[in-house]
């Protein structure tokens, strides 16, 4: 079965790896002024038609991304981790009732990017259904987001930067919001300033996000990334690692998924695939007491050398990914911070 599995994955990269995971309208003119048509958008200091970024979401995403990823949320909401599902994108696009916003209703996909910026940096575009004047009048109003902390405003590159702390969105289009930490979200808006879109991905990779099938896709570029080859030393595994490809979904017994891993040759191939064979040794134990406390069992990793590649599938079942996604929500939730600006204040 594992052959199998991977071999799709692996047909499909030649042929086209704590934190990723996020919003819709665009803004032609600094906070306060006129409202404009928002069938444009403000790219390069020209408004074009709003289909261009509605149709391309991937070419927003800051370059030298450490992940790449692209997530269903209708398949999400669906799955029997629904409820979680929705908590997770409230945290990432911090909108309540008075926005009109409703997760499950209103966001369809997420293409989203972890960075090593400033930090740990994050940016991602949430496409789906908004109402960027309900959006607006929340904002001005001074409504609280719905983990109690208030909804406040920064001008930025022509667009309003709607913060609760350090996390937020830029509304593009109404089909299109971006999301994502301070730092990111200037980095995609710096790309519309100055006119900078486009695809800074390996063909092979926007094959990988594109494909339909899969309700998450991921890929990682690790080659040059200097935090990555620092962490080598902790984690063995990521010496001489190369390219990260998965795919997956959240059919029984709560999440799949299957890829691989790639080095710069095959003698590193095989020092990733000892250190990750001690990973699943360490996780076979921890399993055992982890169904004793938590009625639950760490997913399964199956492994094996390609050449340069190590192949992987994995299942984690709901509990499991209950736990995974307890965290994310939690690690997303944001402190109280008062340094922006209020919208109209």
């Amino acid at each position: 079965m594992l052959s199998r599995r991977t071999a799709t994955v692996g047909s499909m990269a030649r042929s086209r790896a704590h934190a990723l995971v996020l919003l819709a309208f665009a803004f032609a003119f600094l906070p306060g002024c006129p409202r404009t048509d928002q069938s444009l958008v403000l790219i390069g200091g020209a408004r074009v038609d709003a289909a261009r970024i509605d149709g391309d979401p991937l070419a927003l995403l800051p370059a030298a991304a450490i992940f790449t990823g692209v997530l269903d949320a209708r398949a999400f909401y669906a799955s029997e981790l629904g409820a979680q599902a929705a908590q997770l994108v409230q945290q990432l696009v911090p909108l309540g009732a008075e926005s009109r916003f409703v997760p499950q209703r209103d966001v369809t996909r997420v293409f989203g990017a972890l960075y090593a910026m400033q930090g740990v940096d994050y940016c991602a575009v949430v496409q789906g259904n908004f109402d960027p004047v309900a959006i607006e009048q929340a904002a001005n109003a001074r409504v609280q987001n719905p983990a109690g902390l208030p909804l406040v405003a920064t001008p930025y590159a022509g667009y309003s930067i709607y913060t609760v702390a350090d996390q937020g969105f830029v509304v593009l289009t109404p089909r299109t919001i971006l999301s994502g930490n301070q730092t990111g979200m200037r980095r995609a808006l710096d790309r519309l300033r100055f006119g900078r879109l486009g695809h800074d991905l390996k063909p092979w990779m926007h094959e990988l996000l594109a494909d339909e099938k899969a309700a998450i896709a991921v890929v990682g570029n690790l080659g040059k990334q200097a935090v990555v080859d620092a962490a080598g030393a902790e984690l063995p595994f990521l010496k001489g690692i190369r390219m990260v490809r998965a795919l997956g979904n959240f059919q029984a017994p709560g999440m799949n998924l299957v890829g691989s891993v790639s080095y710069g040759d095959a003698a590193s191939a095989a020092e990733g695939l000892a250190a990750l064979g001690r990973l699943r040794e360490l996780a076979s134990l921890v399993s055992m007491f982890a169904a004793i406390g938590f009625g639950t069992s760490v997913p399964t990793l199956e492994l094996q050398q390609q050449g340069n590649d190590v192949a992987l599938a994995t299942s984690a079942d709901t509990n499991f990914m209950r736990i995974v996604l307890a965290t994310l929500i939690q690690a997303f939730r944001p402190a109280a911070k008062t340094s922006s600006t209020w919208i109209g204040g």
